[in-house]
């Protein structure tokens, strides 16, 4: 689908965006997958009995425009079909749930192609493996290990799954100049190298080789984002900021900005510098998140920033983000606290950014924008969608109407409490809306190249 902007629609660009680009032109393609592509669904609910559609969507990197031209990208999947659950009262502990219908689920990357008919399609994937060859879940990890979130899943029938100890949640995703593929995670949050066969290289993780305070990420808000720049460095964004305890005071209420990691593979040497969120836009700090990153330069990079703002209405907004003039975090402290726990970060200096448009100004609907690249031309970008495998969760309790599937607790015994009440809830996976069950790509030429 191709939409022009009219003169009209460029002037609400420029006044929406208050940017030095805009868009002149914005494409659509839904994602179609072939049968066999679905994730396998072997349980009882009726609405999946054909599976579920992969989402390719959590991120996304350009790897070629071929001599047909066809472009051809990798995306990535996240952990696999999920949703929220009941908390659970598991040996005397309270924890968080997800339901995981495919436990056996493996995050794979898939080779996607555009080709120029406008037809966007998944030609064949790769599987993530361990070192052993053996393929890694998206469930999560045990307690004790880096990069547990303190969850535990379970399945649709309320059964509690087992734990992985090399459990991935991947979000982000680059090539580097081998063709080997670098990958960053929520759970650790980890950053990973994988061979051009989806076999695990390196594997870096807070305190072994990544800073370690990025081990504080609000759990499932790890590492997001990924790009490299022209000179090999890898960067990585935390999809929020860090959830950091000092006596009374919480990070969440005061920081500003979010961390961003540049690692030099050679040296492992790391940067740490702060992404200025929009404080102002959300309830609270901690409602702020990131999705993708592309690099223009060695110092400049676009990101997506997105959230319900504080008046309850979803954004989807690209910077242009400049490192240049911005402190190394590494070690920055005031007064023996670090600089999230000061509205204006401590008096260091964050990066710089300018917006560079609104997605939804432009027709975009689905609520995450999880994958972002730009094309040879240097002039288009495109985004794509994460499509959670199609599936919401559905809760219905006429007895208490207001009330969130994660305010349960499920009980050993079969039973669910709220507020220390019995309860009765129905919960059970359903397709998600039709503003999210696709993954579309978005490609946008904007009015000026990136350089």
């Amino acid at each position: 689908m191709k939409f022009v902007l009219s003169k009209l629609a460029i002037g609400v660009a420029l006044i929406s965006c208050v940017s030095s680009a805009y868009a002149l032109e914005i494409n659509r393609h839904t994602l179609q997958l072939n049968q066999d592509q679905y994730v396998k669904y072997e349980g009882s609910n009726e609405n999946f009995k054909q599976g579920f559609p992969t989402g390719f969507g959590s991120a996304l990197a350009f790897k070629e425009v071929r001599d047909n031209g066809d472009i051809v990208f990798l995306g990535l999947t996240d952990r696999g079909p999920n949703g929220d659950a009941p908390q659970a009262s598991i040996n005397g502990k309270t924890l968080s749930g997800k339901f995981f219908p495919t436990p056996k689920f493996n995050p794979q990357v898939g080779i996607l192609v555009l080709s120029k008919d406008g037809k966007f399609t998944v030609e064949r994937t790769i599987s993530l493996k361990n070192k052993d060859g053996s393929l890694i879940t998206g469930l999560p990890l045990p307690q004790g290990k880096v990069g547990y979130t303190g969850e535990y899943a379970i399945g649709e029938d309320f059964s509690i799954l087992p734990y992985d100890e090399n459990g991935l949640d991947p979000e982000g995703l680059a090539i580097d100049k081998d063709g080997n593929m670098w990958i960053s995670d929520e759970y650790g949050p980890f950053l990973m190298k994988f061979s051009q066969d989806g076999t695990l290289l390196e594997k870096y993780a807070p305190g072994k080789g990544l800073p370690e305070i990025l081990k504080y990420r609000t759990p499932n808000r790890g590492a997001e984002g990924l790009t490299i720049t022209p000179n090999g460095t890898i960067v990585v964004a935390e999809q929020s900021v860090l959830n950091l305890k000092h006596g009374d005071k919480k990070s969440g209420k005061t920081a500003s900005f979010c961390r961003i990691v540049f690692f030099n593979p050679k040296t492992h040497e790391t940067k740490t510098y702060g992404y200025p969120i929009d404080v102002d836009s959300y309830k609270k700090p901690g409602n702020a998140k990131l999705g993708d990153m592309i690099a223009i330069n060695d110092h400049e990079v676009l990101i997506i920033e997105q959230a319900k703002n504080k008046h309850k209405k979803m954004q989807n907004l690209i910077y242009r983000v400049d490192f240049s003039g911005a402190d190394d975090l590494s070690n920055a402290q005031k007064d023996g606290l670090e600089p999230e726990f000061f509205k204006d970060a401590a008096g260091f200096k964050l990066a710089k950014k300018s917006l560079l448009i609104d997605l939804r100004e432009h027709g975009y609907k689905a609520e995450k924008a999880e994958g972002l690249t730009i094309l040879p031309d240097r002039q288009t970008i495109a985004v794509i969608n994460d499509n959670d495998f199609g599936v919401a969760i559905d809760l219905q309790d006429p007895e208490n109407k207001k009330a969130e599937v994660t305010d349960y607790i499920y009980h050993e015994d079969g039973t669910f409490t709220l507020d220390g009440k019995s309860a009765k809830p129905s919960i059970k996976l359903v397709h998600n809306s039709d503003d999210e069950k696709d993954t579309d790509l978005f490609l946008i030429k904007l009015d000026e190249k990136l350089n």
